[in-house]
């Protein structure tokens, strides 16, 4: 179900994913200034994606799943397959919808199998 809360914010929110885990493959994290509500500015990290419009403002929770993912904790190496999925978490006491980030499960095609070579006889062979 579509809301019309997906439509303000250049940041993605809980709302953005209309209940469904979402793929998506990070292609840089970058080091920006957001406004938060209060009217003060902000550095944060935010993580842009290969199609997508808008970033995810990464918080410590979503930072640190991200290096585990990339194996690194330089955001400078974090590049690739994520999963992007709504939960809720607590927040100033309250139950508030929030994004989380979690490894992608790419499935990957097994190594072909070759055939055993048929079993031959003495008189399979020419000679």
């Amino acid at each position: 179900m579509a809301s019309y809360k997906t439509a303000f914010g250049s940041y993605i929110k809980a709302e953005d994913l209309q209940g469904k885990a979402v793929r998506v493959h990070v292609e840089r994290v970058e080091l920006e200034t957001i406004k938060g509500n209060d009217g003060q500015s902000e550095r944060k990290l935010v993580a842009h994606f290969a199609g997508k419009d808008k970033g995810l403002v990464l918080n410590r929770v979503n930072a640190e799943s991200m290096a585990t993912i990339f194996g690194n904790e330089d955001y400078d190496f974090w590049a690739g397959p994520i999963v992007l999925y709504p939960t809720t978490t607590q927040f100033g006491g309250k139950t508030v919808p929030c994004v989380r980030i979690k490894a992608s499960t790419v499935p990957q095609m097994p190594p072909p199998v070759e055939p055993e070579p048929e079993a031959i006889t003495d008189d399979d062979i020419g000679f």
